[in-house]
């Protein structure tokens, strides 16, 4: 039952040292009818408490709590807890501007035809938020690539990479009666596996310009690191995925011809900085990285271009 415009879900583990100003963040936006649902993925910290002043203070703030399952878990446990017209994720460590939500609310309400509204992201380091940067590494000129519509367009920009942060769309709820929910066997890359089958799905993207409306991520550069490997790992199941969406699309034949040669492409780009972080005696890996990429000509690409990017470092 819809009883409020907009869910806001916010899946956390032992972010109580940071909930608080993504919370705050909340109760400053300039759009008020909304509802809030933590979901803890069983925190060991103070968590709980954190979020119980805010609840004493605004019965906007809902407050579930599981056993740890992961953030795809505890995003599709707010999915089918929420009442809200309109989904926005909010990753418990991140921000959003005020006027975000009331901007893309405005933009789903006027273009009914428009089923995701997302904007730009910027990035900030814990305790400066007030500092915002176009890029994850700081750097000033953006990289992002924005587009509007649906179909082959938008599945090829997606299939490039992963295009969007959580935080970035508003949603019409019923695009999850048309994907269904996050994958909760994937602990990496669960979002981009989300958007690429909202893509292939043919649901419309909507790109929002305006300087007030924006996602804030903050800057994890240790843990990033530390996940590199696991990261690049996931993307070479999630392109093996993206083969299989293909091949079960509605795009014409030579669109599909294209687009898998594309992702095969940045297939082996993905198996060969994967290979060069591993090393050569690790035959179980190679085994295993041969069976994922399923294809003998394309490993074989892969691991010379390793052996080509180790000699060059």
């Amino acid at each position: 039952m819809i009883s409020v415009a907009v869910s806001i879900i916010i899946p956390t583990y032992n972010y109580a040292h940071l909930i608080t100003q993504t919370l705050t963040c909340l109760v400053n936006q300039h759009f008020t009818d909304w509802e809030a649902i933590i979901i803890d993925d069983g925190s060991t910290d103070e968590t709980e408490k954190v979020v119980e002043k805010f609840i004493k203070n605004d019965n906007r703030f809902l407050y579930l709590k599981q056993p740890n399952r992961g953030v795809s878990a505890a995003r599709n446990q707010g999915i089918k807890f929420s009442k809200g017209k309109y989904i926005q994720f909010l990753d418990a460590d991140d921000l959003i501007s005020q006027d975000k939500i009331v901007l893309q609310y405005n933009v789903l309400e006027q273009h009914e035809d428009t089923d995701i509204s997302y904007v730009k992201t910027k990035y900030f380091d814990s305790g400066r938020s007030d500092i915002l940067y176009d890029n994850f590494d700081k750097s000033d000129s953006s990289q992002a690539t924005y587009f509007n519509g649906s179909g082959y367009e938008i599945i090829k920009q997606y299939i490039i990479n992963n295009q969007t942060v959580v935080q970035s769309p508003l949603f019409r709820r019923e695009i999850f009666d048309k994907v269904r929910y996050f994958r909760e066997e994937m602990h990496y890359l669960e979002d981009w596996d989300f958007w690429l089958r909202c893509a292939f799905g043919e649901l419309k993207f909507s790109f929002l310009e305006n300087k007030d409306a924006f996602s804030l991520v903050r800057i994890h550069l240790q843990s990033a690191s530390k996940q590199s490997t696991k990261i690049i790992e996931a993307e070479g199941k999630l392109r093996d995925l993206i083969n299989q969406y293909l091949a079960k699309s509605s795009l014409h034949k030579q669109e599909k011809m294209e687009l898998e040669q594309l992702n095969n492409k940045l297939l082996v780009v993905t198996f060969k900085y994967l290979m060069a972080k591993t090393p050569y005696t690790a035959f179980s890996k190679f085994r295993n990285y041969y069976q994922s990429i399923n294809n003998k000509s394309l490993f074989f690409a892969a691991l010379l271009k390793s052996f080509n990017l180790k000699r060059k470092s």
